[in-house]
């Protein structure tokens, strides 16, 4: 059975608002489609006055229905380094979002894809049959744990419960926090059976925007590589005898199961405060963290899937991380959030366009990483920071782990790239092990470069 039906538009009392996927839960909920949207590419400059208009007309609510429907989402932002923006654009919205662009920008408006609802159902349907292979399989062991695909919240838990249970001298499991709707955020931390105390770190989290598969995917693909590979390849053993490696496979399980059930392109997560809007649920993870909370790159209204929350690590799930990461592990080296997509490895900063005191090591190890990859699979990654990559943004993990001051920081954004015709969201679960391989190579890379440069 698909999870994705249509939706019936009621046209009633109208307002605009800021953009989001945004739905009032009832038993009744139909999931959303995205039957007729349109993603749409136009070449632009960083600083285009079509992007502000574009962002003020994203989202159409009916108050008398109490329920919403996208318009238009920006996908990608031009950046100094890419002059091109893509959008995802409803197809009632088309003409009025043509009317928002320059000559020029219209002479280069290019169709990538006319029915995204398409590439959701091509996904659904692979999930059906992976689903009902997974039936016939019980999982006994961890070893059973297929990461070539994509799996429930659920399914991921018991996963690292088990490999916790059945070989407890390497993983132990971690409670990380609880999500708004009672969800426990688990990580694992991997280790050799015996280690120093105040041994070095390296963290991974994953999975902190919800339509992001590919992200926690990738993070159970480490767990299990690392945990097989121990003792077997140099630099899995090498690595996890300098460093005790952290992994969270999935920070907003909340919006995770959302986006698998209800909306597949849902971002933020699933919290609700009706003293700010009955209509309008959850706030960007990546946009609460407290460090520069609110001053660039996301917005107060709630109905933006850049919502940056009602105050500082207002969400659970990032208050959890916060403490975690701050009282929990020791001595963080490495930090890297993966997230999708663009296949860009990106430093801080991001709140601003100035570079941090560290930047040339941190460029450095990058461009030692992203060889590592093409090394492995041929893939090419690009770097640089986030605000000269993709768009200057505020209150996010990168930031607020430099500022504390952990040498190398980097968000990652996984495959596939923001070129024409690729899956966007909907990267197949044949990339994964590719994927988690290129990954893998590149943070052995930083860990490399980092026992060089630190004397570690």
């Amino acid at each position: 059975m698909l999870w994705f039906s249509s939706v019936p538009f009621f046209v009633c009392t109208l307002t605009w608002s800021v953009s989001g996927h945004l739905i009032k839960p009832s038993e009744e909920q139909k999931p959303i489609n995205y039957t007729g949207y349109s993603l749409l590419q136009f070449k632009t400059h960083a600083s285009s006055n079509s992007i502000s208009k574009i962002q003020k007309f994203n989202v159409q609510v009916n108050e008398k229905t109490n329920s919403v429907r996208l318009l238009i989402e920006i996908w990608a932002k031009p950046s100094f380094q890419n002059p091109y923006a893509l959008v995802l654009v409803a197809p009632e919205f088309i003409d009025k979002f043509k009317s928002l662009l320059t000559c020029s920008e219209t002479e280069t408006l290019k169709e990538i894809e006319r029915n995204i609802q398409s590439k959701i159902d091509e996904e659904q349907t692979a999930m059906f049959r992976d689903s009902i292979g997974r039936q016939k399989r019980s999982l006994s062991t961890w070893y059973d744990f297929e990461v070539s695909e994509y799996h429930s919240y659920d399914q991921m838990r018991d996963f690292l419960t088990l490999l916790s249970e059945q070989i407890p001298d390497t993983v132990e499991l971690v409670q990380v926090s609880t999500s708004f709707e009672g969800r426990i955020v688990y990580g694992v931390k991997i280790h050799p059976l015996v280690s120093p105390p105040n041994k070095s770190s390296i963290v991974v989290d994953a999975g902190v925007h919800a339509r992001e598969w590919i992200a926690p995917a990738v993070a159970l693909y480490l767990i299990k590589t690392i945990v097989l590979q121990y003792g077997e390849t140099s630099n899995v053993t090498d690595n996890l005898n300098k460093f005790d490696w952290y992994i969270i496979p999935q920070v907003n399980p909340d919006g995770y199961e959302y986006s698998r059930t209800q909306d597949r392109l849902w971002r933020k997560t699933r919290s609700f405060n009706s003293t700010v809007s009955k209509h309008c649920f959850g706030s960007d993870g990546n946009r609460n963290w407290g460090y520069r909370w609110g001053e660039v790159g996301a917005t107060r209204d709630p109905c933006s899937y850049l919502y940056q929350g009602s105050h500082p690590y207002s969400e659970p799930e990032i208050a959890g991380l916060k403490q975690f990461l701050t009282e929990q592990v020791s001595n963080p080296i490495v930090y890297a959030s993966l997230h999708s997509y663009g296949q860009i490895f990106l430093a801080p900063w991001g709140h601003t366009n100035n570079k941090t005191a560290n930047h040339d090591d941190l460029i450095d190890a990058v461009s030692e990483a992203v060889a590592a990859i093409n090394a492995t699979t041929g893939s090419v990654y690009i770097y640089g920071t986030i605000s000269e990559m993709m768009y200057p943004s505020a209150g996010s993990s990168i930031d607020f782990m430099q500022h504390r001051g952990v040498p190398y920081v980097y968000g990652i954004e996984l495959p596939p790239t923001n070129e024409v015709n690729n899956f966007a969201f909907n990267l197949p679960p044949n990339r994964i092990k590719e994927t988690g391989d290129e990954i893998l190579a590149a943070l052995h890379a930083i860990a490399d470069h980092a026992v060089k440069v630190k004397n570690l």
